[in-house]
């Protein structure tokens, strides 16, 4: 969620130092350092969001990337700096997750009374507890049909085999019965 959208006002007695760096071509390992120390000014971003210093994280996003840049092309020629920024690299496939994280921490800050709602898709605590609460009570009242319904079906088929019996009991009844012809003497 990183603020890139604003242009930074132009540099006063800098000549032309930003035309020089971008044209400046680099290599494979100068641009995966540049992106792991951009991401790093995106995961800067995030308490600033949350604590509503929207213009802190909006310099971020404007004046960031081209850090992450400088800092990736120093690393060229400075080991040290290139010690520091490959280690990070690691992290780089961990970023999605780390980013996808993000917003359910922040919702436990928000659901605890740390930050306010409104950032990275947090919503007030009552908000989640309403939908918990309402998710429960459709499930149980869904439990409860599904019990009336199995309960009308079991007495209906208990009604049926009970029809059954008695039909097979008539049955049996009338079959056992002689009938008057058969009791009057032949004679």
């Amino acid at each position: 969620m990183p603020i890139t959208d604003a242009t930074p006002p132009p540099a006063k007695g800098m000549g032309n130092v930003s035309s020089r760096t971008v044209s400046r071509k680099t290599s494979n390992l100068t641009q995966e350092r540049e992106e792991c120390v951009a991401q790093l000014g995106m995961f800067a971003q995030v308490p600033l969001i949350a604590t509503r210093q929207f213009a802190d994280a909006g310099a971020i996003g404007v004046y960031w990337p081209s850090i992450a840049h400088e800092l990736a092309v120093l690393a060229e020629t400075q080991e040290p700096i290139a010690r520091v920024i490959d280690p990070l690299m690691t992290v780089g496939p961990y970023a999605g997750l780390i980013a996808a994280a993000l917003p359910m921490v922040m919702q436990f800050a928000v659901n605890h009374g740390r930050i306010k709602p409104g950032s990275m898709r947090t919503v007030p605590a009552s908000v989640l507890q309403a939908q918990v609460e309402t998710s429960m009570a459709q499930t149980e009242l869904h439990a409860l049909r599904m019990q009336q319904e199995a309960e009308e079906q079991a007495a209906r088929a208990r009604a049926e085999i009970q029809q059954s019996r008695d039909a097979v009991a008539k049955a049996e009844r009338e079959a056992n019965r002689i009938p008057e012809s058969a009791d009057a003497p032949t004679g």
